[in-house]
């Protein structure tokens, strides 16, 4: 026999151990009776496990379905209906529940999620509330809005399942996250509240002022506004930067486009300082330079890098390569310094043909003069001449390596030495100054 009640008036329903059931929503008295003690006492323990409900709205239709084959009571509430999941607020025009005990609840229309222990408010048209897995089912141009900390992210996407119990969202199709700092474009993602990380696969991509990221996994921490980009990680970025013309004494803004690529991409954000690193098979491609490691380490905006393992740095410009195991660079001092077994190899402008190449205990490079200076233990190979010394200066625009410190010259099986030799090792010329000695065959200096 069908029923139905229509009720003008708010209507909370409680479903509570102690609580008092209103009759018209139970049914007869003896419904949760049994004759059985042990199924009493199971009974008991089964509704003490059970979540209360608290759910209501200004209007109450009460009416009996058939659902999978069994008769059940369903209730449809109207005029800010909504649900109680513990401190979670359901809310829609009207919200369809299954089940005495809420163990479904169909939402339709104006959908609001509200989870203000985690900062999170989801919003639909169409939802489905699940007691017993705990969890709503969004549909129809869902979003995600997170304000926590003051970081605020809002998502969209096709599709989202919220599990309720351990504050973490899947969103399906099409997801495009948006920060105050960037906007991520991906397929699928998993947002955990708890971990503050939002996890997007399908080679998902980044926007941020001047910046594209790409790559096949990107997790996202929203509190730090921390980025992990994981395989095939690559950032495009355009910069502006000062270009000094010595001549006319002028200085204008150049436009730099820069290619970063490696298997790991990690941005961190401390404070007020940001580090991004690119970790395996680390590549930086500009117009102009090329720079390899193992791992490169970039902080205040690139204008702090260090490069660990493998070490290659190509100067286009000046046609030079320097390569070791450790680099340090400062851009505002215009400082590098490189070492474990560092090298300097000197290319051809036109072609960049190797033409000699410079070995030491450690490098230093001035970029205002365009001058290396190199220490301890120097050896110069150029095409047809070797040299040793203690220290050297290399004047770029000039091509000329000033190489002293007891310095000396092997060519054509003649070993010369010199207070000081100059060497051309792109023209593969030498000029030897302040007190010329040949020195024999088997002789040391």
């Amino acid at each position: 026999m069908r029923q139905l009640v229509v009720v003008s008036l708010f209507l909370g329903f409680v479903l509570q151990l102690n609580t008092s059931p209103i009759p018209i929503l139970y049914g007869n008295d003896d419904f949760f009776k049994s004759d059985d003690p042990i199924l009493k006492n199971e009974d008991k323990k089964s509704k003490k496990d059970k979540i209360p409900i608290i759910w209501g709205g200004s209007s109450l239709t009460q009416e009996e379905r058939v659902v999978n084959g069994f008769p059940v009571k369903v209730f449809i509430l109207g005029g800010g209906a909504y649900i109680m999941h513990k401190s979670i607020k359901l809310s829609a025009k009207e919200i369809e529940i299954i089940g005495e005990e809420a163990l479904i609840g169909n939402l339709k229309g104006q959908v609001i999620v509200e989870d203000i222990q985690n900062g999170v408010t989801l919003t639909a048209t169409k939802g489905v509330y699940d007691k017993v897995a705990g969890t709503v089912s969004l549909e129809n141009h869902p979003i995600l809005t997170q304000k926590k900390d003051g970081k605020m992210v809002r998502i969209k996407c096709q599709s989202i399942l919220r599990n309720l119990e351990e504050a973490k969202t899947t969103l399906a199709g099409k997801v495009i996250v948006t920060s105050e700092e960037f906007q991520v474009f991906g397929e699928d993602a998993v947002f955990s509240e708890k971990e503050d990380r939002i996890d997007l696969k399908g080679e998902p991509f980044l926007f941020s002022e001047n910046r594209f990221l790409i790559g096949q996994t990107l997790s996202y921490f929203v509190k730090e506004g921390s980025i992990q980009l994981d395989g095939d990680a690559t950032i495009y970025q355009v910069s502006y930067e000062n270009k000094k013309d010595k001549e006319k004494d002028t200085v204008t803004k150049e436009r730099v486009l820069t290619l970063f690529s490696g298997k790991t991409l990690t941005h961190l954000n401390k404070g007020k300082e940001t580090v991004t690193s690119m970790n395996g098979d680390a590549f930086m491609y500009r117009k102009n330079s090329e720079f390899k490691a193992d791992l490169l380490e970039s902080k205040k905006s690139n204008k702090e890098i260090k490069a660990t393992g493998n070490v290659s740095y190509l100067d286009k410009e000046n046609g030079y390569r320097m390569e070791g195991g450790i680099l340090f660079y400062d851009k505002e001092k215009g400082y590098s310094y490189l070492t474990e077994s560092p090298k300097i190899v000197f290319l051809n402008k036109k072609d960049l043909v190797e033409r000699g190449q410079l070995t030491s205990v450690f490098i230093e490079r001035f970029d205002e003069k365009n001058e290396t200076v190199a220490r301890g233990d120097v050896q110069v190979e150029t095409q047809s001449a070797k040299a040793t010394g203690e220290f050297a200066t290399y004047y770029e625009k000039k091509d000329e390596l000033v190489l002293e410190g007891n310095p000396t010259l092997v060519r054509d099986s003649t070993k010369v030495s010199a207070g000081k030799i100059i060497l051309f090792p792109k023209s593969d010329k030498a000029l030897l100054t302040d007190g010329l000695k040949v020195i024999p065959n088997g002789e040391k200096k």
